[in-house]
């Protein structure tokens, strides 16, 4: 009996320490891993009529896959819940049941974007909207036609425009419209808001340096390894020539943050010898004129968004007031004509006076 139970027991410490051996080996090839290279990663996907791209740096290219494809989704969502163009968005079916004798239950998103829309309305006395779709519509309208709206349209359509007839209960998660046929257009904020969800999905998924950029939105992680910050090429495309090299802004941004670039550059109209841009100006429901562009830095890309919507339409003493309400907030206004732009406030890595 003695030589048998002999075997056995030394078998169990043989087979004790070759698991013990291979879950060092195994622990020493993982920090061998963590310890690789950072690579590369970029990533497009279509959405919300643009193209939205996802720059990343990380050790495992299938990791920063799979965190994209969660962040993408949540981008399709998003685009669900805010577009003017899909019917049956959760924004149009909203819009459907005004005026509304009671509260209607309202995603986590909605609310979100809607109440950051209606804080940027008010600080900035209304230069941004986000009840101008009738006007949106009736502008669409009238561009197709080759013609500006007539002054009985106009007033029409501003019937319906005001954040007063909005009513928010956050807690609730709930939205009631008290006025007949207003429309709600989020087109000015719901990409910045998209890239800070996107962005957010990544870097909960373990990816820190990152950049999501949403057709011209641009919302920052944190920047390349080795690197003092992302570098950025600002173009003004739409303004002057936008084939000069020399008209390109190029600045490197360290700290986390967003940045969103907000003009005419492809989206214009020239009626009787006039440019108009697609943005409108909620005084006169007209498009803005053109040529412009506007480029905003601000902390995150819903606030960035919307501010460089509103400061389309603003002229400059007006939209350096509008930026001291967001500290830290800053503009580039690219001049038609040529030469630097003009700055309002400290814009990061660009030369501010």
């Amino acid at each position: 009996m003695s030589h048998l139970a002999t075997p056995v027991q030394m078998s169990r410490v043989f087979t004790h320490l070759l698991v013990k051996r291979i879950w060092w080996l195994s622990l020493l090839l993982a920090i061998w891993g963590c310890q690789g290279p950072l690579q590369k990663v970029e990533i497009e996907h279509a959405a919300m009529g643009t193209r939205f791209r996802i720059v990343a740096y990380h050790r495992n290219p299938q990791q920063v896959e799979r965190a994209a494809r969660l962040a993408m989704g949540t981008i399709d969502r998003i685009e669900n819940i805010c577009s003017d163009w899909k019917s049956d968005s959760e924004i149009r079916q909203l819009c459907r049941t005004a005026p509304s004798d009671y509260p209607v239950k309202a995603s986590e998103e909605l609310i979100e974007v809607l109440s950051r829309a209606i804080e940027i309305s008010r600080v900035s006395g209304g230069a941004f909207d986000p009840t101008v779709g009738t006007l949106v519509r009736l502008w669409r309208r009238c561009q197709q036609a080759g013609r500006l709206p007539r002054l009985d349209e106009l007033q029409r359509a501003r019937q319906t425009i005001g954040i007063d007839g909005i009513v928010i209960d956050s807690d609730a998660r709930t939205v009631q419209l008290l006025r007949e046929g207003i429309a709600i257009d989020l087109g000015g904020i719901a990409k910045g808001y998209a890239v800070d969800a996107a962005l957010k999905v990544m870097e909960a998924q373990g990816i820190k340096h990152i950049l999501v950029d949403g057709g011209g939105d641009i919302s920052l992680g944190f920047p390349p390894p080795d690197q003092e910050g992302w570098r950025l090429e600002l173009q003004p495309a739409g303004v002057g020539n936008d084939t000069d090299s020399d008209r390109v802004i190029r600045v490197v941004i360290g700290s986390r943050g967003a940045v969103a670039t907000s003009g005419d550059a492809s989206r214009f109209v020239e009626i009787e010898g006039k440019r108009y841009s697609h943005i409108l100006d909620p005084a006169t429901g007209l498009g803005v004129p053109g040529p412009h562009a506007v480029t905003v830095h601000a902390a995150d890309g819903t606030t960035a968004d919307a501010l460089a919507t509103a400061i389309s339409v603003l002229d400059e003493k007006e939209a350096g007031k509008l930026l001291d309400r967001f500290p830290g907030s800053s503009a580039l206004l690219f001049d038609p004509v040529g030469g630097p732009p003009r700055v309002l406030g400290v814009f990061p890595g660009y030369p501010n006076h």
